[in-house]
């Protein structure tokens, strides 16, 4: 597989068979300064890092059975601490340092977001962290996903029994971190629609991930510029995963760009009048907003900018 078009037309049975390793990679491959990217030389690296991972297991079995109590009773959930140590004290792999206590970053370099940059350098994001984490692991037959926190990503355990998650952008801090829900729905303030609906909190499947992987691109090419390209990207990426809240406001926020680059400013279509559109459809209105950190009910204007805000700040 040469083109990661080709994963579109695949069958959601088809698509789970492909290993995500090269669905990355192959996004990845679609922007130019990355269109040279050799996909075995990654997934050789890949499997010399799951197989040292697979060697510190019966030295892990023999900790768990020391203390059983101390891992959840779960030798699965040692595991994934192994997967994380591994992965930071052998391979080095840590957080890009100066991203770490950024609000925003411009992804303007792609290496930033797709597993060749975090496997190269040693250095990452939460968006190709998780990703490596998650092709280790699945290349060690572990049940693992990605699972999205608003604009966060991380990697979820599920075995049909258990859940666990792995914060994977806290490997190299020492030791690791396997955070429960609500530490995620307090810390990114997500709403009850965003878990109901899919959003956030749940395993996806691979056809939302390429979706996540489409979308990280589409948030490269908008910071470098390319507003029509990462329109399309974003339509792609929301029509894969189509109840992500993070991708929708991004997608919608790319096309209120686009259509003032499209539309004069009077222009039935253009943002000044989509605006007023939205207003006279949805507000001046007081309407509820479902937030903890909001008393009662805020002017719906108000409503747009702390969920604007809240965006915002979110890194990826």
């Amino acid at each position: 597989m040469r083109d990661y078009r080709q994963l579109l037309a695949l069958s959601d049975d088809e698509l789970a068979q492909v290993d995500p390793l090269v669905m990355n990679l192959l996004v990845a491959r679609d922007i130019p300064s990355l269109a040279h990217l050799n996909i075995g030389r990654y997934q050789q690296m890949r499997d010399e890092w799951a197989e040292g991972v697979r060697k510190r297991l019966p030295h892990a079995d023999k900790v768990f059975a020391r203390d059983p109590g101390a891992w959840k009773n779960d030798i699965n959930f040692l595991r994934l601490g192994v997967l994380c140590e591994y992965l930071a004290d052998v391979v080095g792999i840590a957080y890009i340092e100066e991203q770490r206590e950024l609000k925003t970053v411009p992804y303007t370099n792609p290496s930033d977001l797709f597993l060749n940059g975090v496997m190269d350098r040693r250095r990452g994001t939460c968006g190709n962290m998780s990703a490596l984490h998650l092709v280790v692991g699945r290349k060690l037959g572990w049940p693992l996903s990605l699972a999205c926190a608003a604009g966060h990503v991380f990697v979820r355990y599920d075995d049909g029994r258990v859940k666990y998650n792995l914060e994977s952008s806290h490997t190299g801090l020492g030791g690791w971190s396997s955070p429960e829900d609500q530490s995620y729905i307090d810390d990114y303030r997500l709403t009850r629609k965003a878990i109901q609906c899919g959003s956030d909190m749940t395993g996806l499947g691979p056809r939302e991930t390429l979706g996540l992987w489409i979308g990280l691109r589409a948030r490269h090419l908008h910071d470098s510029g390319h507003v029509a390209e990462s329109e399309a990207d974003y339509l792609l990426a929301r029509h894969l995963f189509p109840v992500n809240h993070n991708l929708y406001f991004k997608g919608t926020w790319a096309t209120v760009e686009r259509g003032a680059e499209l539309f004069d400013p009077g222009e039935e279509g253009s943002p000044p009048n989509l605006a007023e559109t939205i207003l006279r459809k949805f507000g001046p209105h007081r309407v509820p907003v479902r937030r903890a950190d909001v008393a009662a009910t805020v002017d719906y204007r108000d409503a747009i900018f702390i969920e604007v805000g809240r965006n915002g700040r979110n890194k990826r």
